[in-house]
């Protein structure tokens, strides 16, 4: 039987895609790096298609093959062209009222992102949500590499035991995220990733956070 949402104890967020609708943006500023090496651009359903995690498989199935140099000058104009646009970027509908319910319910909330810790932060004062969390945990870089081994220290820095824990995010490697910390684990089908790349992966998948809020 699924655990009922009031529950849990500690619900451990996501950003990028997930609270955050910046999948447009992402696929904008990559079309501009394609555009301006001569290659054909992605739409945004194909883009959902083949995001993924560490982000350099994305540049590799569209057919670049980066070495560590370049791989590392593409995440800087692509951060330039994310960072000029990112104020564009709204949240999700309901995720707001999300963390104000579960706020209410008695959990303490925390965020586990790729994105690179000093730009999270600044990112989330600016729509007003660093009061919600306990703990904001972002990327040592911008090359958003894996969350797996951050997330077993996340996990011991928010002292609670794993089933006590709830983890939301949008692709398979937040699934991959939550299986590092043993918690269980929500998917939302409105970001990164294409709702079919999500299933088959043994987590609870939904469309939007309209399911959740009607479950608290």
């Amino acid at each position: 039987m699924r655990k009922a949402l009031r529950d849990y104890r500690h619900v451990v967020w996501d950003w990028n895609g997930t609270l955050l609708d910046d999948t447009w943006l992402c696929c904008a500023a990559l079309n501009h790096l394609l555009a301006q090496d001569g290659h054909p651009t992605v739409d945004p359903v194909y883009y959902r298609q083949i995001f993924q995690f560490p982000v350099i498989k994305v540049y590799q199935a569209i057919g670049f093959t980066p070495d560590e140099h370049s791989f590392n000058a593409m995440s800087v104009r692509f951060m330039h062209q994310y960072e000029i646009r990112k104020q564009e970027c709204a949240l999700h509908p309901g995720a707001k009222e999300l963390l104000a319910r579960f706020q209410q319910c008695g959990l303490t909330q925390s965020v586990l992102s790729a994105y690179e810790r000093e730009l999270l932060n600044t990112t989330l004062e600016a729509y007003q949500l660093t009061p919600f969390f306990i703990k904001i945990c972002g990327g040592h870089d911008i090359h958003a590499g894996s969350k797996e081994e951050r997330a077993k220290v996340h996990l011991h820095d928010i002292q609670h035991d794993p089933e006590e824990v709830l983890y939301i995010g949008d692709t398979a490697h937040d699934a991959e995220a939550a299986a590092a910390m043993k918690v269980d684990c929500v998917l939302v089908g409105h970001g990164h990733q294409h709702p079919d790349r999500l299933q088959g992966l043994q987590v609870r998948v939904v469309d939007n956070f309209s399911t959740l809020l009607n479950e608290l």
